[in-house]
């Protein structure tokens, strides 16, 4: 990586978006030794409402802490996506789970659409690692940040009781990622 690379991941309260930054900028900045800037937005209402969480990652110094033009945008709502994809960069890509996000916005060039949700419900018996496969998929398509750091991130941040679950959704959301790229 030799400029920064800019995310944003996007979604309605209580869909983990808060946990995809703080996961990717512990395998950016402590596992990988990148510089990072994290920031995030909430909606007025606490579930349900609009959020964000936008991640910085450069070689160099960053300075400017504000994503302004995203390369790479998870939307897990259709608000989320049709709010958070304008300023993406031209050669952006943008990640959707199709159980939420129905309409693909006119003009984006490169997108994904994994069942994150359904992919977390067969994986670990439950929607809640959506999240986790979407962390998964992330890392495998974007390739900014070594996948093994991810997935150290991933497994450091739960107990130990949800660890297992939650690799396999990690796991499950890098192998869709690989499928849907072929």
């Amino acid at each position: 990586m030799s400029k920064q690379y800019e995310f944003r991941f996007g979604g309605a309260g209580g869909q983990g978006l808060m946990l995809m930054g703080d996961i990717f900028a512990e395998a950016a900045g402590t596992k990988a030794g990148k510089e990072i800037v994290l920031t995030r937005s909430y909606g007025p209402e606490a579930r349900g409402g609009a959020c964000r969480s936008e991640l910085i990652v450069s070689n160099h110094p960053i300075n400017y802490p504000a994503v302004r033009n995203p390369h790479f945008v998870v939307a897990m709502s259709q608000q989320a996506c049709d709010k958070y994809h304008g300023d993406m960069d031209k050669d952006g890509t943008l990640l959707v789970d199709p159980r939420f996000v129905r309409k693909i916005p006119a003009g984006v060039k490169n997108f994904y659409s994994i069942p994150m949700t359904k992919i977390a419900e067969e994986t670990t018996g439950s929607t809640l690692a959506s999240n986790v496969v979407a962390i998964g998929a992330t890392a495998a398509l974007s390739g900014v940040i070594d996948i093994d750091h991810v997935k150290q991130a991933v497994l450091e941040h739960f107990k130990a009781s949800l660890r297992a679950a939650n690799e396999k959704a990690f796991d499950a959301g890098v192998k869709a990622a690989t499928e849907v790229r072929q």
